[in-house]
C-alpha cells in the first residue's frame, strides 16, 4: 500500500476558493474511480517567513504504483490542469508517493 501525497501552496487571495474547490470538486472526482481511497487533508502548521499563505497536505491511499499511474492517465492529469486554469500561479504542488512500512 503506498499514500499519494501532495503539498498545496494557496496564497492569501485564493485560500478560500481553493479549499472549497479542493473539497467539493477535486476530493470527489479524484475518489469516484475507487482507484484512491481514504482521502485526508491537512493545514501544515509551519508558516514560511513572509509567506501570505496557507500550504496543505492531500493524501490518498493507492494500492499499486501501476493503479496510480491509470489513476493519472485516467483522472489526475485533468484536476491537474482545471486546477491551473483555475487558480493560475496562485495555487501550486508537489506530489510525493510513501510506501506504507507495516509495524
Amino acid at each position: 500500500m503506498y499514500i499519494f501525497n501532495t503539498t498545496y501552496h494557496a496564497d492569501g487571495a485564493h485560500i478560500e476558493p481553493f479549499l472549497e474547490w479542493i473539497k467539493k470538486e477535486y476530493i470527489g472526482r479524484a475518489v469516484q474511480s475507487k482507484l484512491l481511497s481514504d482521502p485526508q487533508l491537512a493545514l501544515i502548521m509551519a508558516k514560511e517567513n513572509g509567506s501570505d499563505g496557507n500550504n496543505y497536505s492531500l493524501q490518498f491511499k493507492v494500492e499499486s504504483i501501476d493503479i496510480l499511474e491509470s489513476w493519472y492517465k485516467e483522472t489526475g492529469t485533468d484536476l491537474l490542469n482545471e486546477m491551473h486554469l483555475k487558480f493560475v500561479h496562485g495555487v501550486s504542488g508537489f506530489s510525493t508517493i510513501m510506501k506504507i512500512i507495516e509495524l
